[in-house]
């Protein structure tokens, strides 16, 4: 059984965004499912204080200021409002325990770079993908990007995702440099496809994200699991952006529909606004108990892409925003764009009336087939390419 050494977002501890941890178990799934022995590698970073200064430029020039404000709003928030520090460490019991079960038994560390480097000799393959691991503010590390890997040993990646539209333009030489490393590149987004392509003349493949590997009747049979059984209609809304508006309409579909809201408040950051937001607001919610959330509502609102996946992988009434607006600079709409756009589905975008919107029937007779066709083209060139990877 061949050794394949997985770079995946299971990162920090108390980051429990549910898409990030329920891709990474898609991904360990599948490639146990092709037989090959698992391992998680997990990088314990050795570089102290000096170290971290001077890397810290190149974090905030390339995106990181926001997430560090977003670590700081949590910090902030949580030494006064007990409330919110409560609740927000049942989510992170919630899913961590899920980590504990699912990954932590598969993970190897390793302390510092070198030895990171010399611990990549023992794999035959090494792979990373999804989740903007390729985000710019991720590209000193040289983890994500693989740049600590042996010459010798074959690298692949799956669904990768930059999470940007553009290359920071002081990283294009660099990012040439990693992509060129790597015996397949696959990206989750067609704009990914089309940055590596402009900077490598490599033709990446275009394929699903790592939870479309699963099937629906496979997700189904995760949920069943959950402690929520739910009987009464409900709205799910998933949001983890700020805009106000996105709240408005979705109370507006409540009045018209006599359906209460289940939401899941705070996920990215404590939004003052969302305290009174939503007639159930559930924080012991570990991975499976979003999938079921998500699965047995009757309607989902979301401005997540994960929530879109999941709705449109589930068959849901849904609608999606963006986030931001649309004009807003760094967004991440291309891969919403992309997603909704590979199975027709561009009118599930908010616009103007979500009663109206959200009630169009959508004909999963015709999008559920594309989605299938879709997940069995991305995991015979998973297959394939692995294969490859073994005769090289």
């Amino acid at each position: 059984m061949k050794k394949i050494g997985c770079v995946l977002a299971v990162r920090r501890k108390n980051h429990n965004n549910y898409g990030t941890t329920l891709q990474a178990y898609a991904t360990v799934r599948i490639l146990k499912s092709l037989n090959y022995d698992v391992e998680i590698i997990r990088y314990i970073k050795k570089r102290g204080l000096w170290g971290t200064l001077c890397a810290l430029p190149e974090y905030l020039r390339s995106g990181g200021k926001s997430e560090l404000l977003i670590r700081l709003n949590k910090k902030i928030k949580g030494l006064y409002l007990h409330s919110y520090k409560k609740n927000n460490n049942i989510r992170n019991q919630a899913v961590e325990k899920f980590k504990e079960n699912y990954f932590e038994p598969l993970c190897k560390y390793f302390n510092g770079y070198e030895e990171l480097k010399e611990g990549s000799r023992k794999y035959d393959i090494c792979l990373t993908g999804s989740d903007q691991l390729w985000h710019p503010m991720g590209f000193a590390s040289g983890f994500y990007n693989l740049m600590f890997v042996d010459d010798r040993v074959p690298k692949i990646s799956y669904a990768s995702s930059f999470g940007v539209s553009n290359i920071p333009t002081h990283q294009i030489e660099g990012t040439r440099e990693y992509l060129k490393r790597f015996n397949w590149i696959s990206m989750r987004e067609q704009r990914g496809v089309e940055i590596v392509e402009s900077i490598t003349n490599i033709k990446p493949s275009f394929v699903c994200d790592p939870t479309m590997l699963l099937t629906k009747e496979e997700w189904i049979d995760f949920a069943n699991s959950s402690k929520f059984k739910i009987k009464d209609p409900y709205i799910f809304c998933y949001f983890l952006g700020e805009r106000k508006d996105i709240r408005k309409h979705a109370n507006e579909l409540k009045d018209k529909t006599g359906c209460k809201i289940i939401v899941m408040r705070h996920v990215d950051k404590y939004l003052k606004m969302d305290d009174k937001f939503g007639d159930y607001a559930p924080y012991d919610v570990s991975p499976i108990d979003f999938v079921s959330l998500l699965l047995n509502a009757k309607y989902v609102l979301t401005d997540s892409f994960h929530g879109t996946i999941f709705s449109i992988m589930l068959e849901k009434q849904f609608i999606t925003f963006y986030r931001v607006k649309p004009t807003t600079s760094g967004s991440t709409h291309s891969r919403i764009d992309s997603l909704l756009s590979k199975f027709l589905l561009q009118d599930r975008l908010f616009k103007s009336d979500i009663y109206n919107e959200i009630n169009e029937p959508i004909n999963y007779s015709e999008v559920t087939p594309k989605v299938c066709k879709f997940r069995i083209e991305s995991l015979n060139l998973l297959k394939d390419n692995l294969e490859k990877c073994q005769k090289s």
